[in-house]
């Protein structure tokens, strides 16, 4: 089993969810974050798994 941590070398220059070509800031974000691959627009969509979780407890009556 392979446990090393591992990190990003290397990214695709386009968005995974539109197809649009990145831009070298949009890149070094990806770089950064460790992924995904997402321009400005669709990395702005991303919600943090424990924001979604408080989300779907405020709607419990």
């Amino acid at each position: 089993m392979d446990l090393e941590e591992r990190t990003l070398e290397s990214i695709g220059d386009r968005c995974e969810e539109c197809g649009a070509r990145l831009t070298a800031e949009e890149q070094q974000a990806v770089l950064e974050s460790g992924g995904p691959v997402l321009c400005k627009i669709h990395a702005a969509e991303v919600v943090p798994l424990a924001e979604e979780d408080a989300a779907a407890g405020d709607d419990v009556a």
